[in-house]
C-alpha cells in the first residue's frame, strides 16, 4: 500500500491494486495494533510502535488536507477542522467545547503552546492516585524528545503581537510578572492562522512529524473512518465507517470503501475526551469510571476596546501567560491563569452577549479588540461534575462548573479586567449575560463585582479547548478506567493513550503532557511485543 495516507481517493487504487476488494463494500485488514485517532496521543504511539516493528493501522475519523487547502475562510475552516464544526456543547448549554477533527487531530488547529504539569500537579497523581513517575525532573528525557520533534521553544520577541503584548504590559503594571510561552513551530512568521491550520507548515503538528514517521515505518494511515465499536477478545475486532467530508466531491463513489473491519490482538484507544468514553460505552468496554470526571479548563473572555488597532488575528496566537500562585492549602494550585485568544470575527459574535446595534459596533471595531482569557484548572472541589454519556444512540457531554473553579474563574475575570484596564482599555465586553452593553473604563475602576456574579447555566459564556480526564488512570479499578500502563480495567490489550487519562487537573495545555507520556507508555508496550503478540 505504499507510504502514503490513504484517503477516499485512494480506494480505488486499493480495488486494483488487490482483486479481492474489486466489488466488495468492506474492507478487511489485520495487523499487531489498531490506534484508534490520529492526535498527540495516536501519532505518538503509532510512530514508536511501528518502529519498533509492529504492524501499525491507525484511523482516523477526519479527512487529511494538505496545507494549500488550509483556507482562511473561518467558517470552512471550522466546520472541515473542527468536531461538530468547533461547536461541542454541553448538554445544559453553558459551555462550548473547541476539539480537532482531522489528521492530526486537534494538534492541526492548536494554539501551539507547550507546556508541562506543575510538580504540585504531578504529586498529586502519584499520591492520590498511585502514579509514579511523571515529575517533570523523572519523564525529563521523554519531554526533551518529543519537545524537540516538533521544535518547542520560547516565543521570540519579534513575534510577540499587540494581543499578547498588552497583557504583558498590563500584568507589569500590576506587578503580576507575565511570562513568555513556548511554542511548537519552526520558521514561524506570524499569520496567526494556527487554529484554521497553518499553511506554511510552520506549526509542526503531528501530520508533519509523528504520522511522516509512522508511515516511513510502515505503518497504515487511514482518514475519513469513523470507529463504531470494538470488540473484545484474543483477537479484537475494529469496525469503521466512511465518513465524508462535506466540502469534498468523490469522483469515484462506487470505489470507496463503506466500512472496515481490522483484526489485531491490541487496541489502542486514542480518540479523546469526549469521543473515547462514548466508544467505550457503546462497546459496552471499561468500568464505571469510563466517561466520568470529565474535566474541561473553563475559560471565560473578556473583550476589551482599546484606542489603537490590536489586529489580535495576527502573529503566533498565545506567547504570554500571567499565572496566580496560590500558596493556600485548601485550593493547593487551582487558581487562575490569564492569557489572550486570536478570536476571529465568527469567533468574537459567538462568545459576546451582544445583541442589535452593540454586536455591528463591535463588528466595526474589531481590528481595535483584544481578547483577554481566563483559565482555571477544573477540580478544586474534588470529582467534577463532568460526564460523558452514549445514550439513545447518541453522545452526550454534561459539565457544571464546580463551586470553587467558580470563583476561580471570577477572580480570574476580575484581575484580567484590572489587567486590561491598566493597558488602557476604554471598554470592556464582558462574557455575563446580563451585562448586555458595552462597559465604560474609568480612571479608578472596581472589578469586585464580578466575584459575585451568578455562575448558574445561561449567566455566562464559558469555553474550553482542553478537555481531559474522563477515562482516568489510576493504581486501583476504584478510582480509575485504565491501569498505570495505560490498559483498560478488565480489558487486556485495550490501552487509552490521550489526554483522557489525567486523574486531575491539568493547569496547561496537554500537548506536551500527552506526547511524553504516551511515549512512555508506547516504548514499554513495544518491548512487550511478543507477549502481547
Amino acid at each position: 500500500m505504499g507510504n502514503n495516507v490513504i484517503t477516499p481517493r485512494e480506494h480505488v487504487k486499493l480495488r486494483k491494486e488487490f482483486p479481492e476488494y474489486k466489488t466488495t463494500q468492506t474492507l478487511k485488514l489485520k495487523s499487531d495494533v489498531v490506534i484508534i485517532g490520529s492526535g498527540a496521543g495516536g501519532a505518538v504511539a503509532a510512530a514508536e510502535l511501528s518502529r519498533n516493528g509492529w504492524q501499525v493501522v491507525l484511523l482516523e475519523e477526519g479527512s487529511y488536507f494538505t496545507p494549500a487547502e488550509f483556507t482562511n475562510d473561518e467558517f470552512l475552516s471550522y466546520a472541515r477542522l473542527y468536531r461538530d464544526g468547533g461547536n461541542i456543547t454541553v448538554e445544559n448549554f453553558s459551555v462550548g467545547i473547541l476539539q480537532g477533527r482531522s489528521l492530526g487531530g486537534s494538534t492541526t488547529v492548536n494554539w501551539q503552546t507547550c507546556l508541562y504539569p506543575s510538580l504540585s500537579t504531578t504529586q498529586e497523581w502519584r499520591d492520590e492516585f498511585g502514579l509514579d513517575g511523571y515529575d517533570e525532573n523523572e519523564i525529563s528525557p521523554y519531554i526533551k524528545e518529543v519537545s524537540l520533534r516538533v521544535g518547542a521553544h520560547q516565543v521570540p520577541s519579534k513575534l510577540i503581537n499587540e494581543n499578547n503584548s498588552v497583557l504583558a504590559r498590563g500584568g507589569r503594571i500590576l506587578d503580576m510578572a507575565p511570562e513568555i510561552l513556548k511554542n511548537s513551530s519552526r520558521n514561524c512568521i506570524g499569520l496567526g492562522r494556527c487554529g484554521l491550520g497553518c499553511p506554511i507548515n510552520a506549526k509542526q503538528s503531528m501530520f508533519l512529524t509523528y504520522i511522516p514517521d509512522a508511515l516511513k515505518n510502515g505503518a497504515r494511515v487511514i482518514s475519513n473512518m469513523r470507529v463504531t465499536k470494538i470488540k473484545d477478545g484474543k483477537k479484537k475486532q475494529v469496525y469503521a465507517t466512511f465518513e465524508a467530508d462535506p466540502y469534498t466531491k468523490y469522483s469515484e463513489n462506487k470505489s470507496i470503501f463503506e466500512n472496515i473491519e481490522i483484526e489485531a490482538p491490541v487496541v489502542i484507544l486514542s480518540a479523546g475526551a469526549i469521543e473515547g468514553p462514548a466508544l467505550l460505552q457503546r462497546s459496552d468496554l471499561g468500568n464505571e469510571w469510563v466517561g466520568r470526571n470529565l474535566k474541561l479548563h473553563p475559560t471565560a473572555a473578556i473583550l476589551a476596546r482599546y484606542p489603537k488597532k490590536i489586529n489580535m488575528h495576527t502573529g503566533p496566537p498565545q506567547s504570554i501567560v500571567i499565572k496566580e500562585n496560590k500558596t493556600k492549602k485548601e485550593t493547593k494550585d487551582y487558581g487562575f491563569w490569564l492569557e489572550v485568544a486570536p478570536a476571529r470575527p465568527a469567533s468574537v459574535f459567538s462568545s459576546i452577549p451582544l445583541y442589535g446595534a452593540d454586536s455591528f459596533k463591535i463588528a466595526n471595531d474589531y481590528l481595535y479588540m483584544h481578547a483577554g482569557i481566563a483559565l482555571v484548572r477544573d477540580g478544586a472541589d474534588g470529582e467534577t461534575q463532568g460526564r460523558v454519556e452514549w445514550e439513545w444512540g447518541k453522545r452526550k457531554v454534561h459539565y457544571t462548573i464546580g463551586p470553587k473553579d467558580g470563583k476561580n474563574l471570577l477572580r480570574g475575570l476580575s484581575k484580567l479586567a484590572q489587567v486590561q484596564t491598566e493597558a488602557g482599555a476604554i471598554e470592556l465586553i464582558f462574557p455575563f449575560t446580563e451585562k448586555a452593553s458595552p462597559y465604560p473604563v474609568q480612571k479608578k475602576n472596581n472589578y469586585n463585582w464580578i466575584l459575585n456574579q451568578d455562575l448558574a447555566p445561561g449567566r455566562m459564556r464559558i469555553f474550553s479547548a482542553h478537555p481531559h480526564g474522563s477515562i482516568q488512570a489510576a493504581a486501583s479499578p476504584r478510582q480509575g478506567a485504565i491501569a498505570p500502563n495505560f490498559e483498560l480495567y478488565g480489558h487486556s490489550n485495550i490501552f487509552v493513550m490521550d489526554a483522557s487519562w489525567y486523574p486531575t487537573g491539568l493547569g496547561v495545555n496537554p500537548q506536551i503532557a500527552t506526547m511524553s507520556s504516551v511515549l512512555r507508555a508506547s516504548r514499554l508496550l513495544a518491548k512487550e511485543k511478543t507477549e502481547r503478540l
